[in-house]
């Protein structure tokens, strides 16, 4: 099982899209669920500090998206902070950062993989 995301592939043209790559992808990582569609998007983030055990939000647009799809957030390590996402209206996903420290955090600006995959 080949685990890796092609991340390169079909970002040349900054359309969200499926590419067989992808879908080969999601095929062995998700293997045996219904995924009819998926959205591989990225987005730019800057959360501010985040106080100790307090979450912060940030909403991603997301045309097709819609409430109840799977959502998965990759982006870089950060000490004290998990990351992660919810489809929270039609066309919108909010990534979320809870930062499970005894200190205030601010995680840095950076680039967010937004993936959403519909059944």
């Amino acid at each position: 099982m080949n685990n890796r995301p092609p991340l390169n592939e079909g970002m040349a043209t900054g359309v969200p899209l499926v590419t067989p790559g992808w879908a080969n992808w999601f095929g062995q990582v998700f293997a045996g669920l219904p995924w009819k569609k998926g959205w591989n998007v990225t987005a730019t983030i800057n959360f501010g500090f985040i106080v100790s055990l307090d979450t912060a939000s940030s909403s991603v647009s997301l045309t097709g998206a819609r409430t109840g799809d799977a959502v998965q957030i990759t982006t870089p390590n950060v000490a004290g902070i998990i990351f992660s996402g919810c489809v929270t209206a039609d066309d919108t996903v909010t990534v979320y950062a809870k930062n499970f420290s005894s200190g205030a955090v601010n995680p840095p600006s950076q680039v967010f993989r937004i993936i959403v995959l519909q059944n």
